[in-house]
Protein backbone atom coordinates (compact mmCIF):
# COMPACT_ATOMS: atom_id res chain seq x y z
CA UNK A 1 0.00 0.00 0.00
CA UNK A 2 1.37 3.42 -0.85
CA UNK A 3 2.73 6.02 1.52
CA UNK A 4 0.67 6.95 4.56
CA UNK A 5 -1.94 4.26 3.97
CA UNK A 6 0.66 1.54 4.53
CA UNK A 7 1.68 3.23 7.76
CA UNK A 8 -1.93 3.32 8.91
CA UNK A 9 -2.31 -0.40 8.29
CA UNK A 10 0.79 -1.10 10.40
CA UNK A 11 -0.57 1.10 13.20
CA UNK A 12 -3.91 -0.72 13.04
CA UNK A 13 -2.05 -4.06 13.20
CA UNK A 14 -0.30 -2.95 16.38
CA UNK A 15 -3.59 -1.79 17.91
CA UNK A 16 -5.21 -5.11 16.97
CA UNK A 17 -2.38 -7.00 18.65
CA UNK A 18 -2.90 -5.06 21.86
CA UNK A 19 -6.65 -5.65 21.78
CA UNK A 20 -6.19 -9.34 20.98
CA UNK A 21 -4.07 -9.93 24.09
CA UNK A 22 -1.81 -12.94 24.44
CA UNK A 23 -2.48 -16.66 24.27
CA UNK A 24 -0.33 -19.32 25.99
CA UNK A 25 2.41 -20.68 23.77
CA UNK A 26 5.01 -23.43 23.99
CA UNK A 27 7.70 -23.30 26.60
CA UNK A 28 5.70 -21.01 28.84
CA UNK A 29 5.99 -18.13 26.35
CA UNK A 30 3.08 -16.05 25.15
CA UNK A 31 2.06 -15.80 21.51
CA UNK A 32 0.21 -12.75 20.16
CA UNK A 33 -3.34 -13.54 19.06
CA UNK A 34 -3.92 -11.13 16.18
CA UNK A 35 -7.12 -10.55 14.24
CA UNK A 36 -6.81 -8.04 11.43
CA UNK A 37 -9.67 -5.55 10.97
CA UNK A 38 -11.76 -6.27 7.89
CA UNK A 39 -10.75 -3.04 6.13
CA UNK A 40 -7.05 -3.85 6.60
CA UNK A 41 -7.51 -7.38 5.31
CA UNK A 42 -9.45 -6.18 2.27
CA UNK A 43 -6.95 -3.42 1.49
CA UNK A 44 -4.06 -5.85 1.56
CA UNK A 45 -5.79 -8.46 -0.58
CA UNK A 46 -7.00 -5.93 -3.16
CA UNK A 47 -3.54 -4.35 -3.38
CA UNK A 48 -1.97 -7.80 -3.88
CA UNK A 49 -4.47 -8.44 -6.70
CA UNK A 50 -3.48 -5.22 -8.49
CA UNK A 51 -5.64 -2.39 -7.15
CA UNK A 52 -3.40 0.66 -6.71
CA UNK A 53 -3.97 4.20 -5.45
CA UNK A 54 -6.31 3.51 -2.52
CA UNK A 55 -6.46 6.22 0.14
CA UNK A 56 -8.45 4.04 2.51
CA UNK A 57 -11.08 1.31 2.87
CA UNK A 58 -14.39 1.51 4.72
CA UNK A 59 -16.50 -1.61 5.28
CA UNK A 60 -20.29 -1.25 5.30
CA UNK A 61 -23.47 -3.29 5.72
CA UNK A 62 -25.23 -1.51 2.86
CA UNK A 63 -26.45 -4.16 0.40
CA UNK A 64 -27.52 -1.67 -2.25
CA UNK A 65 -24.01 -0.23 -2.56
CA UNK A 66 -21.73 -3.25 -2.58
CA UNK A 67 -18.60 -1.57 -3.98
CA UNK A 68 -18.03 2.17 -4.28
CA UNK A 69 -14.78 4.05 -5.01
CA UNK A 70 -14.79 7.82 -4.48
CA UNK A 71 -12.94 10.28 -6.70
CA UNK A 72 -10.40 10.68 -3.89
CA UNK A 73 -9.57 7.00 -3.69
CA UNK A 74 -11.69 5.98 -0.67
CA UNK A 75 -13.21 2.53 -1.16
CA UNK A 76 -16.50 1.56 0.48
CA UNK A 77 -17.18 -2.17 0.26
CA UNK A 78 -19.59 -4.58 1.93
CA UNK A 79 -17.95 -6.38 4.86
CA UNK A 80 -18.94 -9.78 3.44
CA UNK A 81 -16.26 -9.44 0.76
CA UNK A 82 -13.58 -9.83 3.44
CA UNK A 83 -14.31 -13.57 3.14
CA UNK A 84 -14.67 -13.66 -0.64
CA UNK A 85 -12.34 -15.87 -2.71
CA UNK A 86 -9.66 -14.26 -4.86
CA UNK A 87 -11.70 -14.65 -8.05
CA UNK A 88 -14.37 -12.31 -6.61
CA UNK A 89 -11.86 -9.72 -5.42
CA UNK A 90 -10.12 -9.91 -8.80
CA UNK A 91 -13.49 -8.97 -10.30
CA UNK A 92 -13.66 -5.99 -7.90
CA UNK A 93 -10.22 -4.89 -9.10
CA UNK A 94 -11.19 -5.26 -12.78
CA UNK A 95 -14.41 -3.35 -12.24
CA UNK A 96 -12.73 -0.45 -10.43
CA UNK A 97 -9.86 -0.04 -12.89
CA UNK A 98 -10.53 2.86 -15.25
CA UNK A 99 -9.35 0.92 -18.31
CA UNK A 100 -11.95 -1.86 -17.98
CA UNK A 101 -14.66 -1.52 -20.61
CA UNK A 102 -17.72 -3.18 -22.09
CA UNK A 103 -18.20 -6.90 -21.74
CA UNK A 104 -15.31 -7.28 -19.28
CA UNK A 105 -16.83 -4.70 -16.93
CA UNK A 106 -20.24 -6.38 -17.11
CA UNK A 107 -18.68 -9.78 -16.43
CA UNK A 108 -16.83 -8.36 -13.41
CA UNK A 109 -20.05 -6.85 -12.08
CA UNK A 110 -21.85 -10.19 -12.46
CA UNK A 111 -19.07 -11.93 -10.51
CA UNK A 112 -19.24 -9.32 -7.72
CA UNK A 113 -23.01 -9.45 -7.31
CA UNK A 114 -23.13 -13.26 -7.51
CA UNK A 115 -21.18 -13.56 -4.26
CA UNK A 116 -23.66 -14.01 -1.39
CA UNK A 117 -22.31 -11.54 1.16
CA UNK A 118 -25.16 -12.25 3.60
CA UNK A 119 -23.79 -15.76 4.11
CA UNK A 120 -20.46 -14.35 5.26
CA UNK A 121 -21.66 -11.64 7.64
CA UNK A 122 -22.22 -12.21 11.33
CA UNK A 123 -25.57 -11.42 12.88
CA UNK A 124 -29.19 -12.11 11.89
CA UNK A 125 -30.23 -11.52 8.27
CA UNK A 126 -31.98 -8.29 7.49
CA UNK A 127 -35.72 -8.43 6.98
CA UNK A 128 -36.65 -8.85 3.36
CA UNK A 129 -38.57 -5.57 3.27
CA UNK A 130 -35.57 -3.58 4.47
CA UNK A 131 -33.18 -4.79 1.77
CA UNK A 132 -32.82 -2.93 -1.53
CA UNK A 133 -30.39 -5.26 -3.26
CA UNK A 134 -27.94 -4.23 -5.94
CA UNK A 135 -28.91 -5.25 -9.48
CA UNK A 136 -26.95 -5.86 -12.68
CA UNK A 137 -25.87 -2.49 -14.06
CA UNK A 138 -25.91 -0.75 -10.67
CA UNK A 139 -22.15 -0.56 -10.29
CA UNK A 140 -21.80 1.13 -13.67
CA UNK A 141 -24.52 3.61 -12.72
CA UNK A 142 -22.79 4.41 -9.43
CA UNK A 143 -19.43 4.94 -11.14
CA UNK A 144 -21.04 7.37 -13.57
CA UNK A 145 -22.93 9.20 -10.81
CA UNK A 146 -19.72 9.62 -8.78
CA UNK A 147 -17.94 11.07 -11.80
CA UNK A 148 -20.79 13.52 -12.35
CA UNK A 149 -20.70 14.37 -8.63
CA UNK A 150 -16.98 15.20 -8.82
CA UNK A 151 -17.35 17.18 -12.07
CA UNK A 152 -20.29 19.25 -10.80
CA UNK A 153 -18.57 19.86 -7.49
CA UNK A 154 -15.58 21.42 -9.26
CA UNK A 155 -17.57 23.20 -11.96
CA UNK A 156 -20.34 24.78 -9.87
CA UNK A 157 -19.17 24.70 -6.23
CA UNK A 158 -15.41 25.17 -6.43
CA UNK A 159 -14.77 21.67 -5.08
CA UNK A 160 -16.07 22.75 -1.66
CA UNK A 161 -18.76 20.08 -1.25
CA UNK A 162 -17.88 17.06 0.91
CA UNK A 163 -17.94 13.56 -0.50
CA UNK A 164 -21.09 11.63 0.38
CA UNK A 165 -22.03 8.03 -0.45
CA UNK A 166 -24.30 7.89 -3.52
CA UNK A 167 -26.95 5.16 -3.41
CA UNK A 168 -29.47 3.82 -5.90
CA UNK A 169 -33.03 3.15 -4.75
CA UNK A 170 -35.48 0.73 -6.30
CA UNK A 171 -38.30 1.95 -4.06
CA UNK A 172 -38.56 5.53 -5.32
CA UNK A 173 -41.44 5.82 -7.76
CA UNK A 174 -42.63 9.45 -7.93
CA UNK A 175 -39.49 10.89 -6.31
CA UNK A 176 -36.35 11.22 -8.42
CA UNK A 177 -33.68 11.88 -5.82
CA UNK A 178 -33.06 12.76 -2.19
CA UNK A 179 -30.40 14.21 0.09
CA UNK A 180 -30.73 12.37 3.41
CA UNK A 181 -30.10 14.21 6.70
CA UNK A 182 -29.56 12.51 10.04
CA UNK A 183 -32.27 12.97 12.62
CA UNK A 184 -31.06 15.08 15.50
CA UNK A 185 -27.83 16.43 14.01
CA UNK A 186 -29.28 17.35 10.62
CA UNK A 187 -25.99 16.34 8.97
CA UNK A 188 -26.11 14.92 5.41
CA UNK A 189 -25.12 11.26 5.27
CA UNK A 190 -26.03 10.00 1.77
CA UNK A 191 -27.47 11.04 -1.56
CA UNK A 192 -29.98 8.74 -3.28
CA UNK A 193 -31.01 8.62 -6.93
CA UNK A 194 -33.93 6.55 -8.20
CA UNK A 195 -32.81 3.57 -10.27
CA UNK A 196 -36.11 3.72 -12.14
CA UNK A 197 -35.46 7.38 -12.96
CA UNK A 198 -32.17 6.56 -14.70
CA UNK A 199 -33.63 3.58 -16.56
CA UNK A 200 -36.77 5.40 -17.73
CA UNK A 201 -35.58 8.95 -18.34
CA UNK A 202 -31.93 8.57 -19.24
CA UNK A 203 -28.70 10.14 -18.06
CA UNK A 204 -29.42 13.75 -19.00
CA UNK A 205 -32.40 13.85 -16.66
CA UNK A 206 -30.57 11.86 -13.95
CA UNK A 207 -27.65 14.29 -14.09
CA UNK A 208 -30.12 17.17 -13.63
CA UNK A 209 -31.53 15.45 -10.54
CA UNK A 210 -28.05 14.90 -9.11
CA UNK A 211 -27.19 18.58 -9.56
CA UNK A 212 -30.48 19.52 -7.84
CA UNK A 213 -29.42 17.48 -4.82
CA UNK A 214 -25.95 19.06 -4.83
CA UNK A 215 -27.59 22.48 -4.58
CA UNK A 216 -29.26 21.20 -1.39
CA UNK A 217 -25.90 19.95 -0.13
CA UNK A 218 -24.43 23.39 -0.90
CA UNK A 219 -27.23 24.98 1.16
CA UNK A 220 -26.30 22.83 4.14
CA UNK A 221 -22.56 23.38 3.80
CA UNK A 222 -23.02 27.16 3.67
CA UNK A 223 -25.13 27.17 6.83
CA UNK A 224 -28.58 27.62 5.32
CA UNK A 225 -31.82 25.67 5.60
CA UNK A 226 -32.21 22.83 3.10
CA UNK A 227 -35.40 23.83 1.29
CA UNK A 228 -36.74 25.15 -2.01
CA UNK A 229 -36.87 28.79 -0.92
CA UNK A 230 -35.41 31.93 -2.54
CA UNK A 231 -31.76 30.98 -1.92
CA UNK A 232 -32.28 27.57 -3.50
CA UNK A 233 -34.00 29.11 -6.50
CA UNK A 234 -31.19 31.63 -7.09
CA UNK A 235 -28.47 29.00 -6.88
CA UNK A 236 -30.45 26.52 -8.96
CA UNK A 237 -30.87 29.07 -11.76
CA UNK A 238 -27.16 29.91 -11.57
CA UNK A 239 -26.11 26.26 -12.12
CA UNK A 240 -28.83 25.47 -14.67
CA UNK A 241 -31.29 23.51 -12.51
CA UNK A 242 -35.09 23.89 -12.64
CA UNK A 243 -35.66 26.07 -9.52
CA UNK A 244 -38.51 24.11 -7.93
CA UNK A 245 -39.26 20.90 -6.06
CA UNK A 246 -41.09 19.45 -9.07
CA UNK A 247 -40.22 19.37 -12.73
CA UNK A 248 -41.36 17.64 -15.89
CA UNK A 249 -39.07 14.77 -16.85
CA UNK A 250 -39.18 13.22 -20.28
CA UNK A 251 -38.41 9.66 -21.23
CA UNK A 252 -36.63 9.23 -24.58
CA UNK A 253 -39.31 9.33 -27.29
CA UNK A 254 -41.97 9.57 -24.58
CA UNK A 255 -44.33 12.04 -22.97
CA UNK A 256 -43.33 14.36 -20.16
CA UNK A 257 -44.19 13.39 -16.61
CA UNK A 258 -44.26 15.58 -13.49
CA UNK A 259 -41.95 14.23 -10.79
CA UNK A 260 -40.58 15.36 -7.46
CA UNK A 261 -37.16 15.59 -5.88
CA UNK A 262 -36.66 16.21 -2.17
Amino acid sequence: MRGSLGNRWRERDAESAERGGRAPGRGGRSAIRLTLPEEVLLARRLEALGLAGLRGVRVTDNRSVMVSLSSRGMLSIHRGYAKAPDRVLKAVVRFLKSGTRGAMRRAAEHEILSFKTEEHTEGPPLRRRSVDRARPGDLYKLVRLRRLYADYNEQHFGGALPELPVRLSGRMSARLGQLSLRHGSGRPYELTISRRHIDRHGWEEAAHTLLHELVHLWQHETGHDVDHGPLFRRKAEAVGVVPSARRTVRAPRGRGQAAQTD
